[in-house]
């Protein structure tokens, strides 16, 4: 089976040259935050020089205090969560933190990095004084043959949740909707409709694939 992935808009298009399209939504329309590549690793990155070394390492504080603040609030959470002025403000750091890194620029990616940071510590502290509400963590288990899924309330809190219960495998609402939705627009889910329309109380507990039916013509 061959996998073909686009990326278009701040979507993920992976289709899988059947029936079947899946749109995975990877970013928001914000400015992207960067992250370390850990440039120094010689086995992943062997054409890294000096200047993008530097520039990695000149993140990795800022890089670290943000997974914190986003397991703290929800991921991405903390800039909606403050006023418009404060938010505005540290999109403008992002964005000249990011064309710091573009152009490979240590010395302005240590003063970015420190203005991001500030920026960061500056939100959280507005966002405890506004009494701000972080992502919620509550789930919803449901077990299934052995395998335990947890249904997030909701899906920015992931890293927290995981964090709290490694042994679920985590799903969102929407991801929930999106395959009973495709349930219900095919065979087996036309078949259950019918059934409900006669049976209310009918509960659907398993699907089983069919054995493949031998019907070819004879050759002869």
């Amino acid at each position: 089976m061959y996998v073909y992935a686009y990326y278009c808009g701040g979507t993920w298009i992976i289709s899988n040259c059947g029936d079947l399209t899946v749109e995975m939504m990877m970013t928001t329309q914000k400015p992207r935050r960067p992250r370390r590549q850990k440039k120094a690793d010689r086995i992943f990155n062997p054409q890294a020089h000096k200047d993008q070394i530097m520039c990695d390492y000149a993140i990795a504080p800022m890089d670290r205090l943000a997974i914190q603040m986003d397991t703290k609030w929800g991921i991405d959470m903390l800039p909606e969560l403050v006023s418009v002025e404060t938010a505005q403000k540290y999109g403008s750091a992002m964005a000249k933190m990011n064309k710091a890194i573009e152009e490979n620029n240590p010395e302005e990616c240590k003063v970015r990095a420190e203005i991001v940071v500030r920026g960061l510590n500056a939100m959280d502290a507005e966002a405890e004084r506004l009494g701000a509400q972080r992502a919620s963590t509550d789930i919803w288990e449901m077990q299934l043959d052995g395998e335990t899924f947890g249904i997030m309330k909701d899906g920015r809190s992931w890293q927290k949740i995981k964090e709290q219960r490694p042994d679920l495998e985590l799903l969102t609402l929407r991801e929930v909707a999106l395959a009973y939705r495709h349930f219900r627009d095919h065979k087996a889910g036309e078949f259950e409709k019918a059934v409900k329309e006669s049976f209310p109380a009918a509960e659907m507990i398993d699907i089983k694939a069919r054995p493949k039916v031998f019907d070819d013509d004879i050759p002869f």
